[in-house]
């Protein structure tokens, strides 16, 4: 495999998180709105955008939780990290963005693709009146930093799926019903 193919591969696996991130969001939501799952499959959340979703499911779960009967410790954690959590996903939504509504310009010599330049094609200007110009040359290695941090939230928005699961009023009976 080139190395543009490897590029282009973890974009795709890039997106592919992301959307994974967006599911466990609205099936987050989706909990604590119909525990019992009575109106199966949901609707609500659907057609929010993701800036959106993520402020409410926040709300939703910093709503739930009192509700879930966990020790003050934990739920002060709970409360903390979902916020914490908050913040590196709206850095995450705003990375997507940046990410796949780029140009990517490929860097051809000899005939060959040398290299993968990702652009902005979104114009800004400095304050001091000078274009800014959004660049980089990508590598495999290029989202690493991205996808560490989808994973860590990966493992959070797991954790508390499963604590809402095995504390919220009816959430065990969505294992049932699902």
């Amino acid at each position: 495999m080139t190395q543009e193919e490897r590029v282009y591969q973890r974009i795709g696996e890039f997106a592919v998180s992301f959307q994974w991130i967006e599911n466990k969001l609205r099936e987050i939501g989706w909990l604590i709105m119909d525990p019992s799952r009575s109106n199966w499959p949901p609707i609500g959340l659907r057609s929010l955008t993701n800036e959106r979703l993520i402020d409410r499911v926040h709300e939703l779960f910093v709503d739930a939780l009192p509700k879930c009967n966990l020790p003050d410790e934990l739920e002060a954690d709970f409360k903390n990290s979902f916020a914490s959590t908050v913040t590196v996903l709206h850095q995450l939504r705003r990375d997507r963005n940046r990410i796949l509504h780029s140009a990517f310009i490929e860097l051809k010599a000899g005939g060959e693709v040398q290299g993968l330049l990702r652009s902005n094609p979104k114009f800004q200007v400095e304050e001091a009146g000078e274009p800014l110009f959004d660049q980089e040359l990508l590598t495999p290695e290029s989202f690493s930093k991205e996808m560490t941090l989808m994973g860590d939230v990966a493992l959070f928005l797991n954790r508390a799926y499963l604590q809402l699961i095995a504390r919220y009023p009816d959430g065990g009976r969505c294992i049932a019903n699902g």
